[in-house]
């Protein structure tokens, strides 16, 4: 979380900087933030709400009253609007403090109008007369059924010098095709953000371009005095004699007397930059992903300063096929470990990214491992200094596709039925280890090998053993037979459903204690979905009881009214009595049945019949007989005496 916050701070900087690097002209920069409702959606437990949030923090920190800057949202006040845009600060010199109050309090709701919110930060800008830049931050893609990529050419071609970023926040395994178009078009940047390393490739290209200052007609050269500024570039190479980096790294120069820590750096910046240092000895640091290089260098005062530094590393991609001779599995995860493993067993991870990503890697032997679904394969690589290395790693997996039906010839039931994955083989417990689970509707990458696949629905469950062969398809289909059961609970014939009863599900048959197994229980609004079969089902209210015995069919609906021939109770007391409840009928003894015992507050169900009721408040009592009539409500008063 830490490193996708970071890079992705340096991606809007980067673009920020861009747009304002040439202060002179007072360029009006509009940011375009994501508010809609999947701006809730989190990376790493965190809302990325919140990490835009962060991001902004951090950037209109280090632009605090030196750059012009607006900032519009949309999908924060309304759901499904695609009107719901608002610039909620008008483009000004920036102030943190003021700017992130209102950030902060957007609540993400809505859809994402991209097209018309950029159209209309375009239109706030007058980017038909003055230069005009427009950052949009966005985790999802248009859903207003317009087209950015044609509304891009058509202000590219009306405006003055008109420019629009795109940040694609979290879109990884999606058609980014029409975001890209949008930078392309008007000359901006995609930046990608769907992981650390990609992410990183992508501000650093970005920023290179962006921090370099407009071409200025070639004069000759002044003679500077000594404790003046002067140029220094920095080519980094990934072995002697290779072609400098054109992106990706990040660059500090430290002053000698800095002691070599970056953070004394008197310049900072992407592959590219250009530094403005003054004469004097540096040390200068390259940093690209994991890899630190550094060399010491003698800035000269009336001329172009060149230093060199040489990271000793190579680059290296891996593709993942399911089989020999197979297609790249384009959603696999690559993981670059080191050679040796711990006495733990497990590896030390040094990077990883989907494959396909080119790893920088500084020279040496690695353990790359595949990933896809539950598939993992992995192998030894040697990375070359200045040479890319390109490795396959065969998974041996295959594709399940699980169809599971209630009935025979049955529609598959993608809802409210789930698929889970065991090893065929049981443990010495006598079960089942279990690999993975989820939807039917989802698709499971799996080692190649036989499984045991179990299909459930509501309290049915059936399980099968299946093959799945490397490089293939297996659709298999699962019918798990069974029904589904609504119970409703009347207090008399024609009366209506009580929305208060229980339903508890039972075995038919007894066990050897006398007592039915329970199978499940709810209220009386659910469906039951149970296996095909013969079932004891009690339907509960208060002190009110009914039972009966019934069938279920696979793939139906069966439907029950239980008759609960019982009436209302309602007891008016003084505040502190407590009110118990005997049967009307007396046992053989003269003693009568304890039914229940409450402080009276509100009406209690009861069978039909007669009943004995006490009440008592200290040493005060009262008693009342009374008789429930089913479907009727009983009003009693006890006054303890």
């Amino acid at each position: 979380m830490r490193k996708i916050f970071y890079q992705l701070t340096i991606v809007v900087f980067a673009i920020f900087v861009a747009s304002t690097s040439l202060r002179a002209q007072q360029q009006d920069v509009m940011v375009v933030l994501d508010a809609s409702g999947s701006m809730w959606g989190q990376i790493d437990g965190k809302p990325k709400i919140n990490i835009a949030r962060e991001v902004m923090s951090k950037v209109l920190r280090d632009l605090d009253g030196t750059a012009n800057i607006g900032v519009m949202a949309y999908g924060h006040r309304k759901k499904g609007d695609c009107g719901d845009i608002e610039t909620i600060i008008p483009v000004g010199k920036v102030n943190q403090a003021r700017y992130m109050s209102v950030i902060n309090s957007l609540s993400p709701k809505g859809k994402t109008p991209i097209t018309r919110s950029v159209r209309m930060a375009a239109e706030e800008l007058r980017y038909t007369e003055n230069k005009a830049t427009v950052v949009l931050i966005s985790d999802g893609l248009e859903t207003c059924q317009a087209n950015a990529c044609a509304m891009a050419k058509e202000l590219e071609k009306l405006g003055v010098d008109f420019t629009v970023h795109v940040v694609g926040f979290d879109l990884k395994n999606k058609d980014t095709s029409s975001l890209q178009c949008l930078a392309r078009e008007t000359g901006g940047k995609y930046l990608a953000a769907d992981n650390a390393d990609e992410l990183g490739d992508a501000i650093n290209s970005v920023v290179a371009e962006a921090t370099q200052p407009e071409p200025e007609p070639v004069q000759q050269p002044e003679p500077q005095p000594v404790d003046e500024p002067t140029i220094l570039k920095v080519d980094i190479l990934l072995a002697p004699g290779s072609k400098p980096l054109e992106s990706g790294a990040t660059v500090y120069i430290v002053p000698e007397a800095g002691n070599r820590q970056i953070k004394n750096a008197t310049s900072r910046g992407p592959t590219q930059k250009i530094h403005k240092v003054k004469p004097g000895t540096y040390y200068i640091e390259a940093k690209v992903k994991n890899i630190v290089s550094s060399t010491t260098y003698e800035v000269k005062a009336g001329q172009e300063n060149r230093a060199e530094i040489i990271l000793n590393a190579g680059l290296l991609r891996v593709i993942a096929v399911p089989e020999e001779g197979g297609k790249p599995l384009e959603q696999a995860y690559i993981y670059i470990q080191e050679p040796v493993a711990a006495a733990n067993g497990k590896r030390k991870r040094i990077t990883a990214a989907n494959q396909r990503n080119t790893f920088t890697l500084a020279a040496g032997k690695y353990y790359a491992v595949a990933v896809n679904g539950k598939a993992t394969a992995g192998q030894e690589v040697e990375v070359i200094a200045g040479k890319l290395t390109e490795t396959t790693i065969i998974l041996a997996a295959g594709v399940l596709q699980v169809s599971v039906l209630a009935q025979e010839g049955g529609k598959p039931q993608t809802s409210g039925s789930y698929v889970y994955i065991y090893e065929n083989e049981k443990q010495a417990s006598g079960k089942r280890k279990q690999i993975t689970a989820a939807s039917p509707r989802n698709k499971f990458t799996l080692p190649q090998g036989t499984y045991y696949v179990v299909a459930k629905i509501g309290k049915a469950t059936v399980g099968k053993t299946i093959e799945v062969v490397a490089g293939k398809l297996t659709e298999a289909t699962i019918v798990v037979g069974v029904g589904a059961l609504k119970v409703q609970v009347i207090p008399a014939e024609g009366g209506k459903p009580l929305k208060k009863a229980y339903i508890t599900i039972l075995e038919k048959e007894k066990q050897l204690t006398g007592k039915r197994k329970t199978i499940t229980a709810g209220n009386q609004r659910q469906t039951f979905k149970l296996p095909a079969g013969e079932y004891f089902i009690v339907g509960k209210i208060d002190q009110a009881r009914v039972s009966q015995e019934i069938t279920i069919s696979a793939g139906k609906l069966t439907e029950i009214i239980l008759n609960a021939n019982a009436g209302a109770l309602q007891v008016t007391a003084p505040g502190k009595t407590y009110v118990t409840i005997f049967s009307g009928e007396k046992n053989l003894d003269g003693s009568r049945d304890l039914i229940t015992s409450f402080r009276p507050r509100q009406p209690i169900m009861l069978p039909a019949g007669k009943f004995v009721l006490k009440g008592k408040d200290g040493s005060k009592i009262a008693e009342a007989t009374v008789e429930i009539k089913a479907g009727k409500l009983t009003e009693v008063s006890l006054d303890p005496q």
